[in-house]
Protein backbone atom coordinates (compact mmCIF):
# COMPACT_ATOMS: atom_id res chain seq x y z
CA UNK A 1 0.00 0.00 0.00
CA UNK A 2 1.08 3.59 -0.70
CA UNK A 3 -0.44 6.36 0.83
CA UNK A 4 0.31 9.26 -1.19
CA UNK A 5 -0.29 12.93 -0.60
CA UNK A 6 -0.97 13.65 3.19
CA UNK A 7 0.42 15.39 5.72
CA UNK A 8 2.17 12.88 8.18
CA UNK A 9 1.92 13.85 12.27
CA UNK A 10 3.86 12.39 14.95
CA UNK A 11 3.73 13.11 18.48
CA UNK A 12 6.78 15.35 17.32
CA UNK A 13 5.50 17.33 14.55
CA UNK A 14 4.20 16.91 10.87
CA UNK A 15 5.71 16.70 7.54
CA UNK A 16 4.48 15.99 4.08
CA UNK A 17 5.15 12.41 3.65
CA UNK A 18 4.40 9.55 1.53
CA UNK A 19 3.80 5.81 3.55
CA UNK A 20 4.93 3.25 2.10
CA UNK A 21 3.11 -0.13 4.11
CA UNK A 22 4.80 -3.67 3.37
CA UNK A 23 3.42 -7.28 5.39
CA UNK A 24 1.45 -4.94 7.65
CA UNK A 25 4.36 -2.52 8.63
CA UNK A 26 5.41 0.87 8.22
CA UNK A 27 8.19 0.41 5.62
CA UNK A 28 9.35 3.42 4.92
CA UNK A 29 8.06 7.56 4.63
CA UNK A 30 9.01 8.64 1.59
CA UNK A 31 9.67 12.58 -0.11
CA UNK A 32 6.13 13.59 -1.48
CA UNK A 33 5.78 12.39 -5.25
CA UNK A 34 6.34 8.41 -4.63
CA UNK A 35 6.11 6.22 -7.27
CA UNK A 36 3.83 3.21 -6.87
CA UNK A 37 5.33 -0.45 -7.15
CA UNK A 38 3.16 -3.22 -9.40
CA UNK A 39 0.38 -4.61 -7.51
CA UNK A 40 0.29 -1.77 -4.37
CA UNK A 41 -2.79 0.14 -3.61
CA UNK A 42 -2.60 3.47 -3.88
CA UNK A 43 -4.58 5.90 -1.24
CA UNK A 44 -4.31 9.42 -2.09
CA UNK A 45 -3.98 11.58 1.12
CA UNK A 46 -4.37 15.06 -0.62
CA UNK A 47 -5.46 18.01 2.20
CA UNK A 48 -5.52 14.95 4.85
CA UNK A 49 -4.12 14.53 8.03
CA UNK A 50 -2.31 11.09 8.54
CA UNK A 51 -1.90 9.67 11.91
CA UNK A 52 -1.21 6.72 13.59
CA UNK A 53 -4.46 4.79 14.67
CA UNK A 54 -5.63 5.71 18.51
CA UNK A 55 -4.90 4.17 21.19
CA UNK A 56 -7.87 4.47 23.60
CA UNK A 57 -6.84 3.00 26.73
CA UNK A 58 -10.54 2.78 28.37
CA UNK A 59 -13.10 1.19 27.04
CA UNK A 60 -15.88 -0.75 28.83
CA UNK A 61 -17.30 -2.97 25.92
CA UNK A 62 -19.42 -5.84 27.05
CA UNK A 63 -19.51 -4.49 30.60
CA UNK A 64 -21.76 -6.45 32.63
CA UNK A 65 -22.43 -5.27 35.93
CA UNK A 66 -24.49 -7.57 37.81
CA UNK A 67 -27.55 -6.01 36.72
CA UNK A 68 -26.95 -5.27 33.14
CA UNK A 69 -24.94 -5.38 30.19
CA UNK A 70 -24.13 -2.76 27.75
CA UNK A 71 -25.70 -2.75 24.48
CA UNK A 72 -21.88 -2.65 23.01
CA UNK A 73 -20.31 -6.02 22.92
CA UNK A 74 -16.57 -6.03 21.35
CA UNK A 75 -17.96 -6.33 18.08
CA UNK A 76 -19.88 -3.60 18.19
CA UNK A 77 -17.62 -1.71 20.17
CA UNK A 78 -15.14 -2.04 17.97
CA UNK A 79 -16.58 -1.51 14.91
CA UNK A 80 -17.27 1.99 16.31
CA UNK A 81 -13.89 2.59 17.17
CA UNK A 82 -12.47 1.76 14.01
CA UNK A 83 -14.68 4.02 12.45
CA UNK A 84 -13.10 6.54 14.97
CA UNK A 85 -9.69 6.18 14.01
CA UNK A 86 -9.11 3.78 17.29
CA UNK A 87 -7.07 0.88 15.73
CA UNK A 88 -5.93 -0.27 19.51
CA UNK A 89 -8.12 -0.13 22.85
CA UNK A 90 -7.64 -1.37 26.14
CA UNK A 91 -11.00 -3.14 27.77
CA UNK A 92 -11.17 -4.25 31.35
CA UNK A 93 -11.82 -7.78 32.76
CA UNK A 94 -13.61 -7.47 35.82
CA UNK A 95 -12.48 -10.49 38.71
CA UNK A 96 -15.47 -11.87 39.94
CA UNK A 97 -16.02 -13.50 42.98
CA UNK A 98 -14.17 -16.60 43.46
CA UNK A 99 -12.15 -16.18 40.52
CA UNK A 100 -8.29 -15.41 40.59
CA UNK A 101 -6.29 -12.64 38.27
CA UNK A 102 -5.74 -15.36 35.69
CA UNK A 103 -9.37 -16.39 35.38
CA UNK A 104 -10.93 -13.32 35.27
CA UNK A 105 -8.17 -12.38 32.44
CA UNK A 106 -9.05 -15.81 30.77
CA UNK A 107 -12.98 -15.40 30.65
CA UNK A 108 -12.78 -11.89 29.87
CA UNK A 109 -10.08 -12.92 26.44
CA UNK A 110 -12.36 -15.49 25.64
CA UNK A 111 -15.35 -13.38 24.94
CA UNK A 112 -13.52 -10.79 23.01
CA UNK A 113 -11.32 -13.44 21.09
CA UNK A 114 -12.33 -13.40 17.28
CA UNK A 115 -14.87 -11.14 17.76
CA UNK A 116 -13.06 -7.12 17.32
CA UNK A 117 -12.56 -5.25 13.75
CA UNK A 118 -9.23 -3.74 15.63
CA UNK A 119 -6.74 -4.84 18.30
CA UNK A 120 -6.91 -5.22 21.43
CA UNK A 121 -5.62 -5.94 25.36
CA UNK A 122 -7.12 -6.22 28.92
CA UNK A 123 -6.56 -3.86 31.94
CA UNK A 124 -7.45 -6.20 34.86
CA UNK A 125 -9.71 -5.01 36.93
CA UNK A 126 -8.75 -6.18 40.57
CA UNK A 127 -11.89 -6.69 43.32
CA UNK A 128 -9.53 -8.33 46.08
CA UNK A 129 -6.27 -10.49 46.75
CA UNK A 130 -6.82 -14.01 47.10
CA UNK A 131 -3.99 -16.46 48.54
CA UNK A 132 -1.29 -16.29 46.73
CA UNK A 133 -1.99 -13.48 44.62
CA UNK A 134 1.58 -12.09 44.82
CA UNK A 135 2.69 -14.71 42.55
CA UNK A 136 -0.08 -14.62 40.16
CA UNK A 137 0.09 -10.96 39.53
CA UNK A 138 4.32 -11.78 38.34
CA UNK A 139 2.56 -14.40 35.81
CA UNK A 140 -0.10 -12.07 34.57
CA UNK A 141 2.64 -8.92 33.85
CA UNK A 142 4.96 -12.17 32.64
CA UNK A 143 1.53 -12.90 30.15
CA UNK A 144 1.56 -9.41 29.08
CA UNK A 145 -0.86 -7.40 30.99
CA UNK A 146 0.95 -4.88 32.85
CA UNK A 147 -2.32 -2.50 34.27
CA UNK A 148 -4.69 -3.43 36.47
CA UNK A 149 -7.65 -1.05 37.85
CA UNK A 150 -8.89 -0.42 41.07
CA UNK A 151 -12.36 1.43 42.50
CA UNK A 152 -12.50 3.37 45.08
CA UNK A 153 -16.35 3.54 44.96
CA UNK A 154 -19.34 1.74 44.57
CA UNK A 155 -19.05 0.55 48.40
CA UNK A 156 -21.51 -2.87 48.13
CA UNK A 157 -21.05 -4.12 44.56
CA UNK A 158 -18.31 -6.59 43.13
CA UNK A 159 -16.05 -3.44 42.66
CA UNK A 160 -15.28 -1.69 45.59
CA UNK A 161 -12.05 -2.14 46.98
CA UNK A 162 -10.76 -0.69 50.73
CA UNK A 163 -7.84 0.94 51.09
CA UNK A 164 -5.93 -1.62 53.14
CA UNK A 165 -6.29 -3.60 49.64
CA UNK A 166 -5.08 -1.28 47.64
CA UNK A 167 -1.93 -0.20 49.58
CA UNK A 168 -1.23 -4.29 49.73
CA UNK A 169 -1.32 -4.41 46.35
CA UNK A 170 0.84 -1.05 45.26
CA UNK A 171 3.04 -2.50 47.61
CA UNK A 172 3.96 -5.28 45.22
CA UNK A 173 2.80 -3.83 41.26
CA UNK A 174 5.50 -1.48 40.94
CA UNK A 175 8.35 -4.26 41.42
CA UNK A 176 5.94 -6.50 39.28
CA UNK A 177 5.98 -3.90 36.60
CA UNK A 178 2.44 -3.17 36.68
CA UNK A 179 0.99 0.36 36.58
CA UNK A 180 -1.87 0.06 38.73
CA UNK A 181 -5.45 2.42 37.99
CA UNK A 182 -7.46 4.63 40.33
CA UNK A 183 -11.18 5.24 39.91
CA UNK A 184 -10.57 7.81 42.42
CA UNK A 185 -13.59 9.13 43.87
CA UNK A 186 -14.43 9.04 47.94
CA UNK A 187 -17.84 6.53 48.30
CA UNK A 188 -18.07 8.10 51.86
CA UNK A 189 -18.56 11.82 50.58
CA UNK A 190 -20.56 10.38 47.47
CA UNK A 191 -23.00 8.84 50.24
CA UNK A 192 -23.11 11.59 52.23
CA UNK A 193 -24.18 14.15 49.26
CA UNK A 194 -26.75 11.60 48.23
CA UNK A 195 -28.48 11.14 51.52
CA UNK A 196 -28.76 14.76 51.80
CA UNK A 197 -30.15 15.35 48.61
CA UNK A 198 -32.53 12.50 48.66
CA UNK A 199 -33.93 13.79 52.27
CA UNK A 200 -34.39 17.31 50.14
CA UNK A 201 -36.56 15.35 47.39
CA UNK A 202 -33.89 16.01 44.87
CA UNK A 203 -33.88 12.52 43.20
CA UNK A 204 -34.07 12.95 39.49
CA UNK A 205 -31.23 12.51 37.07
CA UNK A 206 -31.06 16.47 37.24
CA UNK A 207 -29.47 16.30 40.79
CA UNK A 208 -26.69 13.58 38.88
CA UNK A 209 -23.59 15.74 39.35
CA UNK A 210 -24.35 17.06 42.12
CA UNK A 211 -24.92 14.09 44.29
CA UNK A 212 -21.08 13.12 42.64
CA UNK A 213 -18.95 16.70 43.87
CA UNK A 214 -15.43 17.11 42.65
CA UNK A 215 -14.46 17.57 46.43
CA UNK A 216 -14.55 13.82 46.45
CA UNK A 217 -12.59 13.10 43.23
CA UNK A 218 -9.61 14.96 44.22
CA UNK A 219 -9.81 13.69 47.92
CA UNK A 220 -9.30 10.15 46.94
CA UNK A 221 -6.45 11.11 44.04
CA UNK A 222 -4.42 12.55 47.11
CA UNK A 223 -4.97 9.28 49.19
CA UNK A 224 -3.88 7.06 45.70
CA UNK A 225 -0.94 10.15 45.70
CA UNK A 226 0.17 9.00 49.39
CA UNK A 227 -0.52 5.15 48.68
CA UNK A 228 2.14 5.41 45.82
CA UNK A 229 4.47 7.65 47.65
CA UNK A 230 4.60 5.14 50.60
CA UNK A 231 5.08 1.91 47.94
CA UNK A 232 7.46 3.65 45.55
CA UNK A 233 4.62 2.28 42.89
CA UNK A 234 3.24 3.68 40.03
CA UNK A 235 -0.44 5.29 39.76
CA UNK A 236 -2.51 6.42 37.25
CA UNK A 237 -5.74 8.09 37.55
CA UNK A 238 -8.79 7.37 34.99
CA UNK A 239 -11.21 10.28 34.06
CA UNK A 240 -9.98 13.05 36.15
CA UNK A 241 -12.73 15.68 35.69
CA UNK A 242 -11.45 18.47 38.26
CA UNK A 243 -8.48 20.65 37.85
CA UNK A 244 -7.29 20.33 41.37
CA UNK A 245 -7.03 16.68 41.12
CA UNK A 246 -4.56 17.15 37.97
CA UNK A 247 -2.94 19.91 40.23
CA UNK A 248 -2.26 16.96 42.91
CA UNK A 249 -0.99 14.75 40.23
CA UNK A 250 1.58 17.58 38.82
CA UNK A 251 2.49 18.33 42.03
CA UNK A 252 3.68 14.59 43.29
CA UNK A 253 5.47 14.53 39.34
CA UNK A 254 7.47 17.57 40.50
CA UNK A 255 8.13 15.64 43.56
CA UNK A 256 9.61 12.58 41.31
CA UNK A 257 6.12 10.29 42.36
CA UNK A 258 5.60 8.08 39.23
CA UNK A 259 2.08 9.86 38.82
CA UNK A 260 0.00 9.96 35.76
CA UNK A 261 -3.36 12.01 34.86
CA UNK A 262 -5.78 11.02 32.22
CA UNK A 263 -9.12 12.89 31.38
CA UNK A 264 -11.93 12.24 29.40
CA UNK A 265 -13.73 14.34 25.97
CA UNK A 266 -16.96 14.48 27.66
CA UNK A 267 -15.25 16.59 30.19
CA UNK A 268 -13.34 19.03 27.63
CA UNK A 269 -16.34 19.70 25.93
CA UNK A 270 -19.04 20.13 27.77
CA UNK A 271 -20.50 21.49 31.29
CA UNK A 272 -23.05 20.56 33.77
CA UNK A 273 -25.60 22.39 32.12
CA UNK A 274 -27.16 19.59 30.20
CA UNK A 275 -28.36 18.07 33.09
CA UNK A 276 -30.41 20.75 33.34
CA UNK A 277 -32.48 20.14 30.35
CA UNK A 278 -35.10 17.48 29.41
CA UNK A 279 -32.38 15.05 27.92
CA UNK A 280 -29.89 14.54 30.87
CA UNK A 281 -30.07 10.89 30.41
CA UNK A 282 -27.58 11.21 27.62
CA UNK A 283 -24.97 12.41 29.91
CA UNK A 284 -25.05 10.19 32.92
CA UNK A 285 -21.24 8.96 33.55
CA UNK A 286 -18.95 8.77 36.59
CA UNK A 287 -17.51 11.59 37.06
CA UNK A 288 -20.08 13.52 35.98
CA UNK A 289 -19.90 16.40 33.71
CA UNK A 290 -18.31 19.63 35.79
CA UNK A 291 -18.92 23.58 35.55
CA UNK A 292 -17.68 25.42 32.44
CA UNK A 293 -15.45 26.75 34.61
CA UNK A 294 -13.49 23.47 35.65
CA UNK A 295 -13.82 22.31 31.88
CA UNK A 296 -11.65 25.93 31.21
CA UNK A 297 -9.32 24.45 34.04
CA UNK A 298 -8.99 21.42 32.58
CA UNK A 299 -8.20 22.65 29.69
CA UNK A 300 -5.29 24.72 30.91
CA UNK A 301 -3.61 21.62 32.44
CA UNK A 302 -4.13 20.00 29.05
CA UNK A 303 -2.72 22.38 26.70
CA UNK A 304 0.32 22.82 29.64
CA UNK A 305 0.86 18.77 28.95
CA UNK A 306 -0.31 17.66 32.56
CA UNK A 307 -2.55 15.59 31.46
CA UNK A 308 -0.77 12.60 29.61
CA UNK A 309 -4.10 10.71 27.99
CA UNK A 310 -7.32 11.58 27.14
CA UNK A 311 -9.29 7.96 27.05
CA UNK A 312 -13.21 7.28 26.06
CA UNK A 313 -14.20 5.78 28.75
CA UNK A 314 -16.81 4.32 26.28
CA UNK A 315 -19.50 2.32 27.89
CA UNK A 316 -22.53 1.64 25.72
CA UNK A 317 -25.81 1.68 27.70
CA UNK A 318 -28.51 2.25 25.50
CA UNK A 319 -30.83 5.19 26.55
CA UNK A 320 -33.54 2.47 27.32
CA UNK A 321 -31.30 0.64 29.73
CA UNK A 322 -31.17 3.65 31.93
CA UNK A 323 -33.96 3.15 34.37
CA UNK A 324 -36.20 5.43 36.41
CA UNK A 325 -35.43 9.41 35.29
CA UNK A 326 -36.53 10.27 38.54
CA UNK A 327 -33.92 8.27 40.59
CA UNK A 328 -30.26 8.75 39.74
CA UNK A 329 -29.51 6.02 42.05
CA UNK A 330 -30.40 3.37 40.35
CA UNK A 331 -28.94 4.72 37.11
CA UNK A 332 -26.45 2.72 35.36
CA UNK A 333 -23.93 4.88 34.21
CA UNK A 334 -22.09 5.23 30.89
CA UNK A 335 -21.70 6.66 27.55
CA UNK A 336 -20.84 5.80 24.17
CA UNK A 337 -17.67 7.63 22.93
CA UNK A 338 -14.91 5.34 21.14
CA UNK A 339 -16.67 6.91 17.35
CA UNK A 340 -16.16 10.82 18.65
CA UNK A 341 -12.55 11.66 20.48
CA UNK A 342 -10.79 12.49 17.30
CA UNK A 343 -13.06 15.09 15.89
CA UNK A 344 -14.18 16.46 19.27
CA UNK A 345 -10.31 16.89 20.23
CA UNK A 346 -9.58 18.65 16.79
CA UNK A 347 -12.34 20.59 17.09
CA UNK A 348 -12.40 22.36 20.91
CA UNK A 349 -8.51 21.53 20.93
CA UNK A 350 -6.93 22.52 17.31
CA UNK A 351 -9.21 24.66 15.52
CA UNK A 352 -9.53 26.51 18.73
CA UNK A 353 -5.81 26.71 18.88
CA UNK A 354 -5.26 25.07 22.26
CA UNK A 355 -3.18 22.14 20.64
CA UNK A 356 -1.29 21.16 18.57
CA UNK A 357 -1.57 18.38 15.89
CA UNK A 358 1.11 16.74 17.21
CA UNK A 359 -0.23 17.70 20.88
CA UNK A 360 -3.15 15.63 20.07
CA UNK A 361 -1.12 12.28 18.70
CA UNK A 362 0.79 12.01 21.61
CA UNK A 363 -2.43 12.27 23.90
CA UNK A 364 -4.41 10.18 21.98
CA UNK A 365 -1.97 7.89 20.03
CA UNK A 366 1.88 7.96 21.71
CA UNK A 367 1.24 8.29 25.32
CA UNK A 368 -1.03 5.56 26.05
CA UNK A 369 1.07 3.28 23.40
CA UNK A 370 3.91 4.72 25.89
CA UNK A 371 2.18 4.31 29.48
CA UNK A 372 0.80 0.94 28.54
CA UNK A 373 3.07 -1.19 26.98
CA UNK A 374 2.57 -1.10 23.30
CA UNK A 375 5.18 1.24 22.23
CA UNK A 376 6.98 1.50 19.30
CA UNK A 377 5.10 -0.95 17.78
CA UNK A 378 1.50 0.89 18.11
CA UNK A 379 1.12 5.36 18.58
CA UNK A 380 3.76 6.04 16.13
CA UNK A 381 4.02 5.88 11.98
CA UNK A 382 8.03 4.84 11.38
CA UNK A 383 9.57 2.05 9.86
CA UNK A 384 8.98 -1.18 11.36
CA UNK A 385 5.92 0.33 13.30
CA UNK A 386 2.30 -1.53 12.80
CA UNK A 387 0.46 0.40 9.91
CA UNK A 388 -2.27 1.74 12.03
CA UNK A 389 -3.36 4.57 10.38
CA UNK A 390 -5.50 6.96 10.08
CA UNK A 391 -6.66 9.39 6.95
CA UNK A 392 -8.23 12.23 8.76
CA UNK A 393 -10.10 15.43 6.57
CA UNK A 394 -10.16 18.10 8.58
CA UNK A 395 -11.94 19.74 6.12
CA UNK A 396 -15.56 18.00 6.67
CA UNK A 397 -17.31 19.87 9.10
CA UNK A 398 -21.04 19.42 10.05
CA UNK A 399 -23.71 18.69 13.39
CA UNK A 400 -23.06 15.54 14.65
CA UNK A 401 -26.07 13.16 14.07
CA UNK A 402 -26.92 9.84 16.69
CA UNK A 403 -27.70 8.11 13.24
CA UNK A 404 -24.26 8.27 11.72
CA UNK A 405 -22.44 6.23 14.61
CA UNK A 406 -21.89 2.80 14.43
CA UNK A 407 -22.03 1.67 18.07
CA UNK A 408 -24.94 -0.14 19.36
CA UNK A 409 -26.20 2.38 21.66
CA UNK A 410 -27.86 4.12 19.45
CA UNK A 411 -27.47 7.65 20.71
CA UNK A 412 -24.30 10.03 21.40
CA UNK A 413 -24.00 12.61 24.32
CA UNK A 414 -22.26 14.92 21.59
CA UNK A 415 -25.29 14.75 19.22
CA UNK A 416 -25.72 18.68 18.22
CA UNK A 417 -22.53 19.77 18.47
CA UNK A 418 -20.79 20.73 15.11
CA UNK A 419 -17.64 19.36 14.32
CA UNK A 420 -15.07 20.14 12.33
CA UNK A 421 -13.06 17.21 10.89
CA UNK A 422 -13.89 13.33 10.56
CA UNK A 423 -12.23 10.37 10.33
CA UNK A 424 -12.17 9.07 6.14
CA UNK A 425 -9.88 6.01 6.25
CA UNK A 426 -9.16 3.46 9.31
CA UNK A 427 -6.08 1.03 8.50
CA UNK A 428 -5.49 -1.47 10.95
CA UNK A 429 -1.97 -3.66 10.23
CA UNK A 430 -2.30 -2.49 6.63
CA UNK A 431 -5.79 -3.61 6.22
CA UNK A 432 -8.85 -1.10 5.48
CA UNK A 433 -11.24 -1.40 8.23
CA UNK A 434 -13.16 1.72 7.70
CA UNK A 435 -13.98 3.52 4.86
CA UNK A 436 -16.15 6.40 3.90
CA UNK A 437 -18.75 5.87 6.65
CA UNK A 438 -18.25 2.10 6.18
CA UNK A 439 -16.94 -0.04 8.79
CA UNK A 440 -15.44 -3.31 5.99
CA UNK A 441 -13.16 -6.45 6.46
CA UNK A 442 -12.96 -9.20 8.65
CA UNK A 443 -15.03 -8.48 12.24
CA UNK A 444 -12.42 -11.20 13.83
CA UNK A 445 -9.45 -8.99 12.30
CA UNK A 446 -8.63 -7.44 15.58
CA UNK A 447 -5.87 -9.80 17.49
CA UNK A 448 -4.93 -9.27 21.52
CA UNK A 449 -1.71 -7.79 21.94
CA UNK A 450 0.75 -8.70 25.09
CA UNK A 451 1.67 -5.62 26.40
CA UNK A 452 5.11 -4.90 27.93
CA UNK A 453 6.12 -4.24 31.95
CA UNK A 454 5.07 -0.26 32.85
CA UNK A 455 8.03 1.71 32.63
CA UNK A 456 8.28 5.11 33.81
CA UNK A 457 11.33 6.11 31.85
CA UNK A 458 8.91 6.09 28.98
CA UNK A 459 7.90 9.28 29.39
CA UNK A 460 10.63 10.58 30.85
Amino acid sequence: MLIKGGTVVNDDGERQADVVVENGRVARLDLPGSTADAGMDVLDAGGLYVLPGLVDPHTHFSLDTGSGRTADDFTTGSASAAAGGVTTYLNFAIQHPGQGFEQALATARAEAEGRSHVDWSLHLNITNLQDGWEQELERVVDGGVSSAKVYTTYKGSVFYVDDFTIHRLLERSGGAGLLVQVHAENDDILEGTKRELLARGLSSFAYHAAARPAVAESEAVSRGLFFSRATGSPVYFVHLSSPLSVDLVTEARARGLPALAETCPHFLCLDDSVYTGPDAARYLMTPPIRSAELRAGLWERLSRGEIHTVGSDHCGYSLAQRGDPADFTKVSPGIPGVETTLPLLYTFGVESGKLEMADLVRLLSANPARIFGLWPRKGRLEPGADADIVLFDPAVEGVLKDDELHGAAGFSPYAGLRLKGRVRTTISRGQVVYDRGRVIGDPAWGRFLERLPFDAANLA
